[in-house]
């Protein structure tokens, strides 16, 4: 951190001021009369919230009549269309049972009783001609059929001849074809053999003279009958009529037909039940007639096991109670808004008597920049609550990432602009009790009294990384940002101001060399790994003066031919005492110490004084870091590297991080501009990982997409991350871009790879990194990879 911690005994100007400090100097009667003028705006208040809470007291037990009265006459409303149309289905299944009752007669007169018999007597045209004309005037009837005792159609009224048709499996024939067995049966809906409609059977048993099993007589009823006629029902866009069975089978339904998909055993069970024991208030939970809750009407048919459910969502019934008790609500606001109107003038002229005074207290403690408090008052603030009586809370120090390059490369305003959403952010996403302040450049800080253990500290300092990791829009640019947060508690790390700071100092440091965006306790360790960092950063400065850095040189090979295409240059360290370093250690410190402007220049012509070795159509590709586009350094270095090690630009190939794209202003697009103009290639290096936007393969006009070896990993076992692999595959070859795949380990890896289209192959599995000699000898000699 770039500014120390205040002492507590840093003055008070912000501090509110004491009573006796307040009157010390008055005279009696000046002490009397400030009382009173604060007194007489407090009066005022007092008579206003008194008719408010009046007038708010009168229409809120009007607002529960209208509401109770509303949904009790939506539950009326729907009994009766119940009843209605419970009634109105009846009368289509009598008239239905008045055609079968007049056939069974017809045969029981007959006498029949064989199966001869049966279709010798009523399998004739003239039978059929009798159901067509009794069936003709009940036009919610589809067809009457008579079927034997081995389920074959023996006269059917849609069509002569009777088709050869067998119903030996339906559900209604085996139910009634059973000894015992009812005299009739509702089937379920299903598809007709012969009309391919969705149909509901109604059957009718057919008995011997001997009693025995002889036949059904059938009545279809086409379930989109039922439908079109509940359809005519005006009940709303979320109302729900249905006709079910008594075992909870759904046989029409709208909206959404049923159809003849087969019902779950559950949901029939979970219906079936409703029907037995349904609410006083009719009120039905998810699941049941659909995924929402409901209030239900429930008719039973008295001469048939059905009922027709006739429903509306719980919401729905709700959203027209609210309608009718909208204005009561309106009316009731207005009169408060004239209640707080006049008392509003009332004291404003005793306001502004004091604003003055409190703009320059305000002013003194806040932050112009962001309005948010300043340091002082945020010192002032802590110490405050330390000195309470076992105080318990987090100071929370944040940190912006990328702040530096943000002010350097879009300029101050565009940074002052991004200081001032963060703030706005800050404030919206700690609770009210909380205090948000900004110590100083990009340092703020918060006071989280909630926050007493270190996983309530970890959730509030999690909440403001996702806050701050949401692009910030400001005017002309589109700003990706972040954080990182320390976290210091009282009393356990300390119990003043000056030993949090350092705690949660300390922890802000370790949240930054843990990669950024993300929050760290305080623990003692911390001093340690301070000293471990500045020590490493020491090594690294050692190092680089006594040439203990070196080039290795990983190959990159076509994918289709596994010809070698390239080398990537790659920075290795050896250590005296601690070995070979990985870089993953060492590189960050490295950019963040600067000492990558030195480096990354010695890399450049090391790689490129290497690539004039290899044949001609071998690349070398060369990281560049962000902080060697600052100031034109990167053109500088790489314009030198060429020129001393006579390497031609169309053999070098730049690789930039995404983080780079931060920087993607008109100088830098200038630069790359250069480079693509001399015949360099760029490359954008672990795509997917950071800021990728399609924008920015568009302007900065990229050859090359580098896929992650994070990706790479994992994409043979993991859908989803060969998904995310083969979008970005496709998005590069639909862009004209080469694909390069990092990290590839495994044949299956690179198989799958190549069946998507990747370009060219990089890896252990087909090449280590290795010394400059080694891929001399590589390019020179053979020149397929494994």
């Amino acid at each position: 951190m770039s500014q120390g911690p205040i002492s507590p005994e840093t003055p008070t100007a912000c501090a509110p001021s004491s009573a006796s400090e307040a009157t010390g100097p008055m005279f009696v009667d000046e002490a009397v009369s400030a009382a009173q003028r604060r007194g007489a705006p407090l009066f005022f208040i007092a008579i206003g919230v008194l008719i408010v809470i009046c007038v708010l007291a009168g229409a809120s037990w009007l607002t529960h009549s209208l509401y109770v009265q509303s949904h009790e006459e939506h539950r009326r409303e729907l009994r009766n269309l119940a009843l209605t149309l419970a009634n109105q289905t009846e009368r289509s299944l009598q008239g239905l049972e008045l055609v079968q009752r007049s056939m069974a007669e017809r045969i029981a007169a007959a006498e029949i009783s064989t199966q001869q018999q049966l279709r010798s007597l009523m399998g004739t045209p003239e039978i059929h001609q009798l159901m067509r004309e009794k069936i003709s005037g009940l036009p919610q009837v589809d067809a009457v059929t008579i079927i034997d005792r081995n389920g074959d159609l023996v006269s059917f009224s849609r069509r002569w001849p009777t088709p050869m048709i067998n119903v030996a499996m339906r559900d209604y024939f085996t139910a009634l074809s059973a000894e015992p067995a009812p005299t009739s049966f509702i089937s379920t809906p299903v598809r007709s053999i012969a009309s391919g409609a969705i149909t509901i059977y109604v059957a009718h048993r057919l008995n011997g003279p001997d009693g025995r099993f002889l036949g059904l007589v059938l009545g279809a009823m086409q379930q989109a009958s039922f439908e079109h006629d509940f359809s005519t029902i005006e009940l709303g866009a979320s109302g729900l009529i249905a006709l079910v069975r008594n075992d909870g089978t759904v046989l029409a339904r709208v909206p959404a037909s049923v159809g003849s998909t087969p019902q779950p055993d559950a949901g029939r069970a979970r219906i079936a039940a409703l029907l037995q024991n349904l609410p006083d208030d009719g009120a039905v939970p998810e699941n049941v007639l659909d995924a929402q809750k409901r209030v239900v009407a429930v008719q039973p048919l008295a001469h048939h096991p059905l009922a027709v459910v006739v429903s509306d969502t719980a919401d729905g019934i709700d959203h027209q109670a609210w309608k009718a008790i909208l204005p009561i609500g309106i009316a009731a606001l207005l009169v408060c808004w004239v209640v707080g109107l006049i008392v509003f003038l009332v004291v404003r002229q005793i306001a502004r008597e004091r604003a003055f005074a409190e703009q320059e207290r305000v002013r003194a403690c806040t932050d112009a920049l962001t309005g948010l408090p300043n340091r002082l008052a945020f010192t002032e603030e802590l110490t405050r609550r330390l000195k309470g009586e076992a105080p318990t809370l987090a100071l929370l120090f944040i940190d912006l990432d990328y702040f530096k390059t943000i002010n350097d490369t879009l300029g101050h305003d565009v940074g002052d602009t991004l200081l001032q959403g963060v703030a706005q952010r800050l404030r919206g996403v700690m609770p009210a009790q909380s205090m948000v302040a900004r110590l100083g450049g990009d340092e703020f800080a918060v006071v989280c009294r909630q926050c007493a253990d270190e996983t309530e500290a970890k959730r509030a300092a999690q909440r403001l990384i996702e806050a701050l990791r949401e692009p910030f829009d400001l005017t002309e640019h589109k700003i990706l940002t972040g954080c990182s947060v320390g976290i210091a508690l009282a009393p356990r790390d300390g119990s003043d101001v000056a030993t949090l700071f350092k705690c949660a100092d300390l922890a802000l440091y370790q949240a930054k060399g843990e990669g950024r965006g993300n929050a760290q306790h305080f623990h003692p360790d911390l001093s340690i790994s301070a000293q471990a960092r500045r020590q490493l950063e020491i090594d690294l400065d050692t190092a680089w003066r006594e040439h203990e850095f070196s080039v290795v040189y990983q190959p990159i090979f076509a994918a289709t031919t596994g010809r070698l295409a390239g080398f990537e240059a790659l920075l290795r360290w050896h250590h005296l005492t601690r070995g070979d370093v990985p870089p993953e250690q060492f590189i960050p410190v490295i950019e963040e110490s600067g000492l990558i402007l030195q480096i990354g220049k010695w890399i450049l012509e090391e790689a490129c004084q290497a690539a004039t070795a290899w044949p001609e159509d071998v690349f070398i590709s060369v990281n560049v870091s962000p902080a060697q586009f600052r100031g034109g350094r990167a053109e500088q270095d790489v314009e030198a590297a060429l020129a001393h090690s006579g390497l031609a630009p169309q053999r070098l190939e730049l690789e930039i991080t995404e983080s780079l794209l931060l920087q993607a202003d008109a100088p830098l697009r200038r630069i790359l501009d250069r480079f693509r103009a001399r015949g360099l290639s760029l490359a954008l290096d672990d795509f997917g990982t950071g800021y990728s936007s399609l924008r920015y393969l568009r302007d900065l006009n990229v050859s090359r997409l580098k896929i992650d070896q994070g990706f790479i990993a994992h994409v043979v076992e993991d859908r989803h991350t060969f998904a995310v692999v083969r979008a970005i595959i496709s998005l590069g070859l639909a862009l004209d871009l080469e694909i390069t795949a990092e990290g590839i380990e495994t044949q299956a890896q690179a198989q799958l790879l190549r069946e998507e289209g990747c370009t060219h192959l990089q890896g252990f599995l087909l090449g280590p990194p290795m010394s400059a000699d080694s891929a001399r000898a590589l390019a020179t000699g053979t020149r397929t990879g494994p």
